[in-house]
């Protein structure tokens, strides 16, 4: 078996974070892998560090654009995809500077990160979600529960961005399902129409700290999950998920059904009482 590990390296400081995770994949037996690594700014130190790692790694200079999409989607063309059988994607997500409220959980710090990289968290971890590739073949991509998605409710511009994306694919739109914040497993072959979209660096707005959403990024990282479901396969968890998780995410619902208060990025707080708004301010 032989994996692609694709990872862009924005923040240098979370190098040795990630690659403690990647090096779980050495703990596995019959499993090789090769490591892509997109990084903005040639670093001969850090590209030291990495060679130091892992000696036939590819290291590639990438423009500072797109976020980790764009260098995600050039360095899946660098590759030959029949020749491995999953891809990882990772990157180098910052800690949270503000609570992330997703569907059926609330985020805060580097919570967000650590779930992303949860399946691969140890070597116990990453052969649990092979063993879920073998046992389901319906299964195309795998990453932590909490991070699966839908596109219905949030950022109504990259939903139809993708949208029209999708089309250009040849592919319709079944389920509107992805990996928020774009780290998972997958299987290679589902990668082929992905490697072939007309995007290049050019094509992507530059970097912005406060992105708003509905960028050409925020579109691909959609498609990324629509692509797998239009291909007829499922994104799922990467372990099974049971009763008590269930009930967790049930109970966090209800109570934000009963009282409900978000700070969106502007400063402006909303309050809700069973569905009802009672309050909106703006920060002064």
């Amino acid at each position: 078996m032989k994996i692609a590990v694709f990872l862009h390296l924005y923040y240098t400081e979370m190098l040795d974070e990630l690659l403690s995770h990647i090096e779980n994949l050495s703990a596995l037996q019959d499993i090789e892998y090769d490591l892509i690594v997109t990084l903005c700014h040639k670093n001969p130190e850090l590209e030291q560090k990495i060679y130091a790692f892992k000696d036939n790694a590819q290291i590639m200079l990438v423009p500072n654009r797109g976020y980790d999409v764009a260098p995600f989607l050039q360095a899946v063309k660098s590759i030959h995809l029949s020749g491995y059988d999953y891809i990882i994607k990772l990157h180098s997500k910052r800690d949270l500077s503000s609570p992330a409220y997703l569907p059926s959980c609330t985020l805060y710090g580097c919570e967000w990160r650590q779930k992303l990289l949860e399946f691969m968290s140890s070597p116990k971890h990453l052969q649990e979600s092979l063993l879920r590739f073998d046992k389901n073949p319906q299964i195309g991509m795998l990453t932590a529960p909490e991070l699966i998605i839908s596109a219905y409710k949030e950022d109504h511009q990259a939903l139809d961005r993708a949208t029209q994306i999708m089309h250009g694919m040849g592919l319709s739109l079944k389920n509107k399902t992805f990996v928020a914040g774009t780290m998972f497993i997958a299987r290679a072959s589902l990668f082929r129409l992905w490697k072939h979209l007309p995007y290049d660096a050019s094509d992507f707005e530059e970097f912005n700290p406060t992105h708003k959403g509905g960028s050409l990024a925020h579109a691909l990282e959609r498609v990324l999950g629509f692509m797998i479901s239009a291909q007829g396969f499922q994104i799922s968890s990467y372990y099974p998920v049971g009763f008590s998780y269930k009930m967790k995410v049930l109970g966090y619902k209800f109570r934000n059904f009963i009282y409900y208060k978000r700070t969106n990025s502007s400063g402006k707080t909303h309050i809700k009482i069973f569905k009802i708004p009672v309050y909106s301010k703006s920060k002064k």
